[in-house]
C-alpha cells in the first residue's frame, strides 16, 4: 500500500514491520489530550529536538506500552523514526 494514501486506521490496522509497538502506542494515546503518552515518547528519544512533556499522568497500561516501544527503538531506531514519520503525516492529512 502507498504511504500517501494510508489514513492512520490503515496505519494500525497494518503496522510498519519492527515499528508495532511504537503504532500501538500512538493509537493508544488518541485517547489523550496533549501531551500524551506518544508525546513523552517522542520526547525520550529526542524526536526533532523534542523536549520531555511533564504532565504526563501513566498508568500502568500507558507505562507497558510506552516501555515496549523504547525497546522496540533501542533495537532498530530508524524503522520506528520511519513509522513515526508516517503516523505523523497520516495525521496531519485528517
Amino acid at each position: 500500500m502507498d504511504t500517501a494514501t494510508r489514513n492512520t486506521w490503515d496505519i494500525y490496522a497494518d503496522p510498519r514491520k519492527g515499528a508495532e509497538e511504537t503504532t500501538a502506542l500512538f493509537e493508544w494515546s488518541r485517547n489523550y489530550s496533549y501531551p500524551s503518552p506518544a508525546t513523552l515518547f517522542l520526547g525520550l528519544i529526542g524526536y526533532e529536538d523534542m523536549d520531555i512533556v511533564q504532565g504526563v499522568a501513566l498508568g500502568y497500561l500507558e507505562l507497558d506500552y510506552l516501555g515496549d516501544a523504547l525497546k522496540e527503538y533501542a533495537s532498530n531506531p530508524q524503522t520506528v523514526i520511519q513509522a513515526i514519520e508516517e503516523m505523523l503525516e497520516a495525521e496531519g492529512n485528517e
